[in-house]
């Protein structure tokens, strides 16, 4: 008994061995200005996608999630919702030159960023979004710590000062772990200086100061700093970042490593957050790319109308074409109970229903699917996955799980509603899928096309969708939703009612715009 005691001492439990969600860090790069691209000036978004690469080659690679947008506010800023934390890269207004930062643009992105920081994300800006009117100046100061005033009495009267010219760097505080590893030396920059802090604020301190610069007493010569905040969050920033060579700097990529990290409340290596500094060839590399791996959950060996031992390998094959997605199959619900699915981003699940299966997967299976997806995993479902866990399920009616129709918006019911006939589709045959108008980032730039498939009607669900898809059925003479997209909990959800069999996947639209949902629900950035 002693020894049992011993070893229950010594050895972890289960539950203190599980692996810690990766934090994810969403970095937003407005378009490039001042001058060409290539010139290696405000290279905002370069400078994103080096920074995804060294942090997903990095000392904790495993502990973070970079999501980049390259075009400034994302198209669906939903995505900001969960982000533990947020890296603004753009220009900023300075009077009538130039635009407000993205996040300063309207009211109402401010007040969503707002509502971002008051349940604790990180937040930081780089360089020339630093620049702040003074109408958010309470903002900036609370949500970072400093910004760079131009404006004095509503005219573009800087309070602070640029100036270009080769320093010495000094740390402000080395005791921070942001300044873990960093040592002083010498970088040429154009540093911002003179900036606004928030009078008597402990809370704000400096990481980097330029003693050479000459600012005004206390402050004045602070390059870098960080602020913890009174809502738990954590704000941060640099007015370096002019030259995209600094990234060469050890210093220089530590400190933004270091400092992002923190933001999102990674803790900090005792030597600092190592990675090195990678090229353009090299970002463009897949093999640097952020891998994202897909559980693709497939068939049924009692339903074999969806021959769906082929359409999973031509599906496979189709979503492999983007080198950044890794695809694993299995052909058992109840994997997703053995295996850890926070090694995964995405569970896709193909054609699978419980058809003819009395007893049905076990109920720490369908936990494990349930939470995933309630905290923030992606879900893709295919078809007649739809059909599962239903009361009227032919022979597997007491598996029905009234959360699954929760999770799945629209689902294959057998039964009579009312007035409402059963589920149905059209004959299997050839038919146009049409693009809807809906402004979503997966069917931009995608056209009509033909496809060989079932096309499904009378699906049923009560809960609101926007198809992205639709076709107009044979049977109803209606335009048919065949696609969509939603959230669940945290998690985001991509449906089509498509994927009858392999040639299904003959459509190279639709490979194309299952890539895309793949990406859009692991929440990593679109090709």
């Amino acid at each position: 008994m002693y020894a049992t005691l011993l070893i229950s001492l010594l050895v972890a439990s289960p539950a203190a061995e599980a692996p810690l969600k990766p934090k994810k860090l969403v970095l937003l790069a407005g378009k490039k200005s001042h001058g060409p691209v290539g010139n290696g000036i405000h290279d905002y978004g370069w400078s994103v996608q080096l920074l995804q690469a060294m942090f997903h080659n990095s000392n904790i690679k495993d502990r973070v999630k970079v999501e980049i947008h390259l075009n400034g506010w994302p198209r669906d800023p939903r995505t900001l919702e969960d982000a533990d934390s947020i890296l603004i890269v753009s220009d900023g207004r300075d009077g009538h030159l130039f635009e407000e930062a993205p996040h300063l643009a309207s009211p109402e992105r401010v007040r969503f960023l707002d509502q971002q920081m008051k349940r604790g994300c990180g937040f930081a800006t780089f360089h020339f979004s630093t620049f702040a009117p003074n109408q958010y100046a309470e903002q900036m100061l609370r949500w970072s710590g400093a910004f760079f005033q131009w404006e004095t009495n509503g005219e573009r009267k800087w309070y602070s000062s640029i100036t270009t010219k080769e320093a010495a760097i000094s740390l402000g505080t080395p005791e921070h772990p942001v300044s873990r590893g960093l040592t002083p030396f010498t970088m040429r920059e154009e540093f911002y200086y003179n900036l606004r802090f928030k009078d008597d604020d402990p809370a704000t301190k400096p990481i980097w100061i330029v003693p050479s610069l000459g600012g005004r007493k206390d402050r004045g010569n602070v390059v870098a700093w960080v602020r913890e905040r009174e809502d738990g969050g954590r704000g941060f920033g640099t007015t370096c970042g002019h030259f995209y060579d600094n990234w060469r700097h050890d210093n220089f990529r530590k400190m933004m490593l270091n400092a992002l990290a923190w933001t999102a409340k990674v803790e900090i290596p005792p030597d600092g957050v190592e990675a090195r500094f990678f090229t353009h060839a090299d970002i463009r590399d897949p093999k640097l790319q952020q891998q994202v791996r897909v559980l693709l959950v497939s068939g049924n060996e009692a339903h074999k109308w969806h021959n769906w031992e082929k359409s999973t390998q031509r599906l496979q094959a189709a979503l492999e074409q983007d080198t950044c997605l890794r695809v694993d199959v299995v052909t058992d619900f109840d994997e997703l109970a053995k295996r850890d699915l926070s090694n995964y981003s995405v569970i896709l699940l193909n054609n699978w229903c419980n058809w003819h299966d009395p007893r049905g997967p076990s109920d720490k299976s369908k936990q494990a699917f349930a939470q995933f997806v309630r905290e923030g995993g992606g879900l893709i479902l295919v078809h007649f996955a739809n059909g599962a866990f239903h009361p009227s399920l032919p022979m597997a009616g007491a598996s029905d799980w009234p959360e699954y129709r929760k999770i799945v918006r629209r689902v294959w019911n057998h039964q009579k509603r009312g007035d409402r006939p059963p589920s149905g589709h059209d004959a299997f045959g050839r038919f146009t899928v049409l693009v809807t108008k809906a402004k979503h980032p997966l069917t931009m730039g995608l056209k009509r096309f033909e496809i060989e498939d079932e096309l499904y009607f009378g699906q049923d669900g009560d809960e609101a969708i926007e198809p992205l898809l639709v076709a107009e059925s044979k049977v109803t003479k209606k335009l048919e939703p065949l696609a969509w997209t939603y959230h669940y909990g945290k998690g985001r959800v991509f449906q089509t009612l498509l994927g009858h069999s392999e040639k299904t996947w003959d459509a190279v639209e639709l490979c194309e715009l299952l890539r895309r949902a793949v990406r859009w629900t692991a929440g990593a950035p679109l090709p």
